[in-house]
């Protein structure tokens, strides 16, 4: 017994091992007739190895022809077993082919039988002995018989026809599906097959030894594929089964959630059956067993044939949403939409469609009241989208720019401003819609806008960040500000006239002092004059003493000019006029204007003014009023006692500008009115009018100031200005 004993039974118990396998597995599903045929394939293939198992030991040549005779019946089996597979497999598989190989191995195998000892040979005649492999082996020895080539011819057509199908499955399938995978199985076996049939074709008179070996590896090798894939495909299945399950599950909750939300479900199978749930029909107004047709969707709507039209228009499209009202059975009316989804055919046509149909009643009624709320709003109301255009325009605005609300729809936003928009306007409103912020508008902007005549106009905008149908957009509220500012200059004229007739009634109050100012510098005048007078009468020659007292003539007089100056300053009514200054000059004016006053009322001032101090910005008039009009309440403020009557002006530098304050020695103000006294007509004085120090607040405001009042300590009060520094 040598090794080929051991082997060869092996390899044919493992081939009917794997082909009992293989039965049993289509015994279990009947359907999948491929495991039938290999099974066919496994159980011929162990078959054809003992048959060679056979040869090798033949003893004679009349067992070796009967041997070789009987091989050619497996062989047959084999090769119907894999042409019924290949084409149960693969569809794209040559039926023709498949057929002339069956066909041509049947003649093979009648002839086989009537022609000569086998269709090998047509004599076996005698039996070689060789060794292969370390083991003696038999061979026939004989001639050939011609109608072989008949075999061979199913072969060389077989190897065809697998190779057209491997070339089918791999363009459909790829080069790793199981299906090319098996077919590139049979082809190796039938290759290996053939080579080792080639030297008894070329007349090398050597029997093909080994073929069961090389087939065998390839059956176990498909084999195992086909049981990898029988696995695989009965988890699919399952998993499958799984998810259909999981699918009715979802129906399930689908349908229940659909319920409670008050929504409609249907499917439309385009040529074919329309289902619905019982809250689609509820909703458009069927009874429970009425509707069971597309045109249930439609049978209530106001122009049903409209609706229709519009609806078969729209399912043209991946996704559809249609709306439209119809009447309900009770009376009144009822605003349906229905959405879905629709899948389509190779040439584009709806074949299955699949919705939802909801009632939106209320949100058409609230939409109503909100776009008439928009419409009644007194502010001009724009929504404008990422890129800039205007996407709805209520009245206001139209009026506002001069456009039909109508027309609005689809500019550009940038039509509606100045022509000396910025140009990162646009990166800008981008930046605004992309950025986080928190909820609520944006603080107001000032622009200028464009009517459509081209005038442009001031305006004050305020943004709304909004996200509809998941795109970014802004509402702007438009504020037209051509009416305000026309007021507020005709209120800043009339602050302007008060604060003159302040200034006015100021002067009159301190005629006297400004007559007593005048009046020594006349009477120093006329002192003059008269000496001049006398000392030409005395001696006309002493013309040094008279160029002196002429000299001091004008100064004199140049004094009194300066008085009148201020009082012609103080007098006059002009558009403000801010010029740079130095506070501390304004300071030392006013106590100039005021020294004749002060010194009726036997008031004493104090300066203490801060050396080189930066220069502001503003109108020395008006300043001059606020000074004079401070140091004047502060004068009626302090106590009869005249070592207490002293008033203190102090300027400074503070971090946010120019600090000038006006201190007394009085009572002080009571804590309730430290606020109240800048109000008009609010006063502590018994006599006062409460305009003055609103007047002072006015005029510090307008220079980007800020006026305040406080106690001192230990007694009286500190009123305090601020002015910014120049720049």
């Amino acid at each position: 017994m040598d090794w080929i004993d051991l082997v060869w039974p092996m390899l044919a118990a493992a081939c009917f091992l794997l082909g009992l396998i293989h039965v049993l597995l289509w015994l279990d599903a009947p359907r999948q007739r491929g495991q039938m045929a290999f099974a066919v394939a496994a159980l011929s293939v162990g078959a054809i190895a003992l048959f060679e198992l056979a040869s090798f030991h033949a003893a004679s040549p009349q067992a070796m022809a009967g041997i070789i005779r009987g091989w050619h019946v497996p062989i047959a089996l084999m090769t119907w077993a894999i042409v019924y597979q290949v084409c149960s497999m693969t569809p794209n598989a040559s039926r023709l082919l498949g057929g002339a190989v069956a066909g041509l191995r049947l003649l093979a195998l009648v002839l086989n039988y009537a022609t000569g000892d086998n269709l090998n040979f047509a004599s076996v005649d005698a039996l070689g002995r060789t060794v292969w492999l370390g083991a003696e082996i038999a061979y026939p020895m004989g001639r050939v018989n011609p109608f072989m080539v008949v075999a061979q011819a199913s072969n060389a057509l077989l190897l065809v026809f697998l190779l057209h199908a491997l070339y089918g499955t791999a363009r459909r399938e790829g080069v790793r599906s199981p299906t090319f995978l098996v077919c590139l199985g049979w082809l190796l076996l039938y290759l290996t097959m053939v080579t080792a049939t080639l030297p008894l074709i070329l007349g090398l008179r050597r029997w093909p030894a080994g073929t069961s070996l090389s087939a065998v590896t390839t059956i176990v090798l498909l084999s195992g594929l086909q049981a990898y894939e029988l696995v695989r495909a009965r988890r699919t299945a399952a998993a499958l089964q799984d998810s259909q399950a999981r699918q009715m599950r979802s129906r399930q909750e689908l349908e229940q959630a659909a319920a409670a939300a008050g929504l409609g479900l249907w499917q439309w199978h385009v040529g074919g059956g329309f289902t619905e749930n019982p809250t689609n029909r509820a909703l458009l107004g069927h009874g429970e067993g009425g509707g069971c047709a597309l045109q249930t969707l439609f049978d209530h709507a106001e122009s049903p044939a409209r609706v229709r039209a519009e609806f078969e228009q729209a399912i043209r499209q991946p996704a559809f949403e249609l709306e439209y009202r119809l009447e309900r059975p009770e009376g009144g009316h009822r605003w349906i939409v229905l959405r879905g989804s629709v899948e389509h055919d190779a040439r584009g046509n709806p074949k299955v469609v699949q919705g939802v149909t909801a009632d939106v009643t209320r949100r058409r009624e609230e939409t109503s009241v909100l776009r008439t709320l928009l419409e009644a709003a007194p502010s001009a109301l724009l929504l404008v989208d990422e890129g800039g255009v205007v996407r709805y325009a209520n009245a206001e605005a139209a009026r506002v720019f001069g456009h039909e609300a109508e027309a609005m729809v689809g500019l550009r936003a940038d039509a509606l401003m100045s022509m000396d928009v910025p140009a990162d306007h646009a990166q800008r409103r981008h930046e605004f819609m992309v950025r986080e912020r928190p909820s609520g508008a944006e603080g107001a902007s000032d622009m200028y806008g464009q009517r459509r005549t081209g005038e442009a106009f001031p305006m004050e905008v305020r943004l709304s960040h909004l996200e509809l149908g998941g795109e970014a957009h802004v509402m702007a509220a438009v504020t037209d500000l051509s009416a305000r500012q026309k007021l507020e200059y005709e209120m800043a004229m009339e602050r302007e006239s008060i604060a003159h007739l302040a200034r006015v009634t100021m002067l009159g109050e301190l005629s006297g002092s400004l007559a007593h100012e005048l009046n020594q510098p006349l009477t120093a005048i006329l002192s003059n004059a008269q000496a001049a007078q006398r000392i030409l009468h005395r001696d006309p020659s002493d013309l040094e003493q008279v160029q002196e007292i002429l000299a001091d003539i004008v100064d004199t007089d140049r004094r009194a000019g300066q008085v009148i100056g201020r009082l012609r300053s103080l007098l006059r009514r002009e558009a403000r006029e801010f010029v740079p200054l130095d506070i501390n000059d304004v300071v030392q004016e006013c106590v100039r204007l005021m020294r004749n006053d002060l010194l009726n009322r036997r008031v004493a001032c104090r300066l203490n003014l801060m050396p080189g101090l930066p220069g502001c910005m503003g109108d020395p008039i008006q300043l001059q009023q606020v000074l004079m009009n401070l140091m004047r309440n502060a004068s009626d403020a302090l106590p009869d006692e005249p070592a207490e009557r002293i008033i203190k002006i102090r300027t400074q530098r503070t971090d946010t500008g120019i600090c000038t304050e006006v201190v007394d020695s009085g009572s002080g103000i009571p804590a309730d009115m430290l606020e109240r006294i800048f109000t008009p007509f609010e006063t502590t004085k018994p006599t006062g009018m409460g305009m003055g120090l609103a007047v002072c607040r006015t005029i510090v405001r307008a220079h980007g100031g800020r006026i305040w009042a406080e106690n001192a300590k230990p007694r009286g009060a500190r009123v305090s200005f601020e002015l910014p520094v120049q720049g």
